[in-house]
């Protein structure tokens, strides 16, 4: 009688890799200057002080190398006081690409005033309800943010509306948000690409099953209407600080 043959699954344990993860996104309405726009996508970092400072500095060295047009931070980059991780945070000073941020739920819970001083001085700029151009490869890129869902709790508005009847539907767009779930705010506006995390792909496998049914936009490519959607695992860990069945990563997204 034949062994029954069993696959190990992978398991990542603590900050030992960079995952970096290629993904081609297609889309039809992007202008057609853009196409191999290259975005390094990173998200939910939960960064403590157990975090080595010189995994952040290997992380920037090998962006650099990638050489991506712009570098998008979705969210949940601190588990801990900005102050407490300032020398990691120092690190992205150094990326460079443009870079942008907005805020996740554990940014707002351990205090987004330390976080936007540190990011800003150190070259990320904040997007949380925001909107701004840049110039890449010759055309006009429209990044669009939203700071994360649970700012009602701390008192910060979220303008949704108005916000985006600012944007110039003439223009590819991309919108950062943290959570995935705000794909059902884009109806009626331009967004062709929406980049989210939130979820770490439910990080360890059976409690992934339980996520499911809370996050219909899980992990991966979706398509939602005319936009879109790219929920990355994210980086980090929260709670135990491991993977299973999710593995982490860092999304390099070429759009075409």
């Amino acid at each position: 009688m034949k062994k029954k043959e069993f696959k190990i699954m992978p398991l990542q344990i603590g900050w030992k890799y960079l995952p970096f993860k290629e993904i081609r996104v297609k889309s039809s309405s992007f202008c057609s200057s853009l196409n191999g726009l290259r975005i390094v996508q990173l998200s939910d970092l939960h960064l403590t002080k157990r975090v080595k400072p010189d995994y952040l500095k290997n992380l920037v060295e090998k962006i650099n190398e990638i050489k991506p047009d712009i570098v998008l931070f979705s969210g949940d980059i601190i588990q801990t006081s900005a102050l407490k991780v300032k020398e990691h945070l120092e690190h992205f000073k150094n990326l460079e690409a443009p870079s942008y941020y907005v805020s996740g739920n554990h940014d707002i819970v351990y205090g987004l005033k330390d976080l936007n001083e540190i990011m800003c001085k150190n070259g990320v700029v904040c997007l949380d309800n925001k909107i701004v151009c840049i110039n890449v490869k010759g055309s006009t890129l429209q990044l669009v943010g939203l700071s994360d869902r649970y700012s009602f709790v701390r008192g910060i508005k979220r303008p949704i509306k108005e916000l985006f009847l600012k944007l110039n539907p003439d223009l590819s767009t991309i919108l950062l948000a943290h959570q995935p779930k705000d794909i059902s705010h884009v109806d009626d506006f331009r967004i062709d690409v929406q980049l989210s995390g939130h979820t770490h792909g439910g990080q360890i496998f059976p409690i992934s099953l339980m996520v499911k049914l809370f996050q219909p936009y899980f992990s991966g490519l979706y398509m939602y209407k005319k936009t879109v959607l790219y929920v990355t695992n994210g980086l980090g860990y929260w709670g135990l600080n491991i993977r299973y069945k999710a593995q982490s990563e860092i999304a390099v997204l070429t759009i075409n």
